[in-house]
């Protein structure tokens, strides 16, 4: 009688094992498929920011644009809120009668809970009509509320030769 117990006993711990192993490892590579779904949309996010700008896209960039906004210029200056930061660019820099660029490479990117995340670009803003080829690091924070991520600080540093 012992015999049949301990053997039932150890099958059902031996099942219990092969059962909770599978489940535990479909939890990881759940938690892991919308990790890279999240990091995939922020870096999307990275992307529309620096595109619509490039591309002098007011609707798209408006759009990417946190409310509550801060941007510390290369000279340190400070621009505080929504229409302190688009309105600059969309009525100044989009409209500029010369052609510009400016060109990037992410470098890094940390994002935390999929609530909010930074990015460290190396870019160039280029004019080559007027023989400017100026080196930043630009530093962008986002947030993500309601599904979507909105630049919500961005810190622009000169790199200097």
């Amino acid at each position: 009688m012992r015999k049949r117990y301990y053997a039932a006993l150890a099958g059902l711990v031996v099942a219990a094992a092969g059962i909770g192993v599978p489940a535990a490892a479909a939890g990881e590579q759940q938690a892991e498929s919308e990790r890279q779904a999240c990091q995939r949309s922020f870096d999307r996010a990275v992307w529309e920011d620096m595109d619509s700008y490039n591309k002098r896209d007011e609707a798209r960039y408006r759009a990417i644009i946190h409310q509550n906004m801060v941007t510390v210029g290369r000279k340190g200056q400070l621009f505080i809120g929504y229409e302190a930061n688009v309105e600059p660019v969309v009525d100044v820099q989009f409209k500029l009668p010369y052609e510009w660029s400016m060109p990037w490479t992410v470098t890094h990117t940390v994002v935390e809970d999929c609530k909010m995340g930074f990015a460290i670009l190396d870019a160039y803003y280029k004019v080559p009509s007027q023989n400017i080829n100026r080196h930043y690091t630009i530093s962008l924070t986002l947030v993500r509320e309601h599904g979507k991520w909105q630049v919500i600080k961005d810190t622009v540093t000169d790199v200097l030769p």
